[in-house]
């Protein structure tokens, strides 16, 4: 069951203009999300000159808290410091939008998200709503949303914003700092931003609201003014707080799960989970906690596998530059799309709700694919689906040679033959095919081995092959 637009058609004029989506049933504009799976997300601002660092003193390592882009919240830093002292550095003159964009495509990334307004407050577009923003209280003074969106359009790629509607440290009444905007005021500046996001960079697939608070008249109006003018935009559901129930989030389409965060099992309603590849969002100058190239593959299959998008996060130097650790890693699980992206492209989530020691499933029409993140070299067995398939082979073998399968329809148990080594021991793909639709057992009994827990992940098997224990890095739920 997917997630449908939840709109009512019958909430009052004042909540939804009459142009607003009001097809409860039309969700058409949320294929191409459902077919991407995979995107990136960009944190950058003014937060990235500082690193993490305030006056000599790390504010970038609480895992599980604040990060880098939370700077200013964490030293507690007045707002006039806080521009006066990083705008007129923000000169990221190194910054090229089709670098990026053809990093994210090279990548396997089908749509990019960045902050144009994060909870500084400061815009990294051009806006009339106020003056702090790259084109007035910098020396850049270049539209970094109309590049990138430009660039993701010749390139084919989904464009789409994080803004933070709600949490303002530079604008909003906070503790009443003088110079702040009271709510009415506010809420006129974010209705502006958000005119202009939607009117003025072309089509805007996706917006990543983000800290929503309780005030659903505040958040409807934000949502409905999106639907007014960019019917087809994709919307997230942080536009709301977490408190407001989901039946009541009239214009989220999708569920943004909490940060780093996988599911405990499959998901029946269309979720994201964005992710770091170190601890930090935003640039960190001394972050060194780097995933492997094989960390990011696993959690992209074992996404797919229960039903996750996923949005991975870089970080880009004061400079304008993607790091060079970020690059790698990237091209890496590029390169392994490259080969096993039909697994993951258009997939839907396991038709079992388990996964297994070896790894997990997606599927696709009348095909299964066997993730194998740990190699057996007596058989990848699986149970739970009935029939026996036709027809099973590694999906970088561009011949397709068959690999042997036995069949017990006693508990539905399949095992595929494999050779002592895995082809690929980041994640080799076994795709399974099958006559007739997949069909799964309903009384199949399994349990989940993978990140079962958000600090450790099947560290019982390793353990026992010899692998040593490997924690899932940063998988903590840490304020964004």
């Amino acid at each position: 069951m997917k997630r449908k637009t939840l709109i009512s058609c019958f909430a009052s004029l004042l909540l939804i203009p009459s142009t607003a989506r009001c097809d409860q049933q039309d969700d058409s504009h949320m294929e191409w999300w459902r077919d991407a799976r995979y995107g990136m997300f960009i944190h950058w601002g003014l937060y990235s000159i500082a690193g993490g660092e305030w006056k000599g003193k790390d504010y970038g390592k609480e895992q599980g808290g604040a990060s880098a882009e939370w700077v200013m919240n964490s030293a507690k830093i007045p707002g006039k410091e806080y521009r006066e002292t990083l705008a007129p550095q923000f000169n990221p003159t190194d910054f090229d939008a089709k670098k990026w964009v053809s990093l994210a495509k090279e990548a396997g990334m089908k749509y990019m998200v960045i902050t144009s307004k994060h909870h500084d407050g400061f815009c990294l577009f051009d806006t009339d709503a106020t003056d702090y923003n790259v084109m007035d209280a910098t020396p850049f003074k270049r539209d970094i949303i109309k590049e990138l969106s430009d660039e993701c359009a010749k390139q084919g790629i989904k464009f789409g914003v994080y803004y933070s509607q709600f949490k303002d440290w530079y604008h909003r009444s906070r503790a009443r700092e003088k110079g702040t905007l009271t709510t009415e005021e506010y809420l006129k500046l974010v209705e502006k931003n958000l005119d202009e996001l939607l009117s003025n960079y072309g089509e805007m697939s996706v917006l990543w609201f983000d800290t929503g608070g309780n005030d659903l008249v505040e958040a409807d109006a934000q949502g409905a003014r999106v639907r007014e003018l960019q019917p087809n935009a994709v919307i997230c559901s942080r536009l709301y707080s977490r408190k407001v129930p989901a039946e009541k989030q009239k214009f989220a389409d999708f569920n943004s799960l909490p940060d780093r965060m996988l599911p405990a099992t499959r998901m029946t309603e269309d979720s994201e989970t964005c992710m770091t590849m170190r601890h930090n969002w935003g640039y960190d100058r001394t972050d060194d906690a780097w995933k492997s190239e094989k960390d990011i593959v696993e959690f992209l299959a074992l996404c797919a596998a229960r039903g996750v998008n996923l949005l991975l996060n870089v970080g880009p130097d004061p400079k304008g530059n993607i790091l060079p650790e970020e690059s790698e890693r990237l091209k890496a699980a590029g390169a392994w799309m490259a080969v096993n992206g039909e697994s993951i492209y258009g997939t839907t989530s396991s038709p079992v709700d388990f996964d297994f020691w070896w790894g997990a499933m997606t599927q696709k029409d009348k095909t299964v694919y066997l993730h194998v993140l740990e190699w057996k070299p007596e058989g990848i067995e699986f149970n739970g689906l009935i029939g026996k398939p036709v027809k099973a082979y590694f999906l970088s073998d561009s011949e397709k040679k068959p690999l042997t399968i036995s069949y017990k329809a006693d508990g539905h148990v399949t095992t595929i033959e494999v050779p002592e080594e895995a082809p690929d021991a980041r994640n080799t793909v076994i795709a399974v095919e099958y006559a007739d639709a997949i069909a799964a057992d309903p009384e199949a009994k399994g349990k989940y081995h993978w990140y079962t827990t958000r600090a450790k992940r099947h560290t019982d098997i390793r353990k026992s092959r010899g692998a040593g224990e490997h924690k899932l890095p940063g998988a903590v739920k840490e304020a964004r």
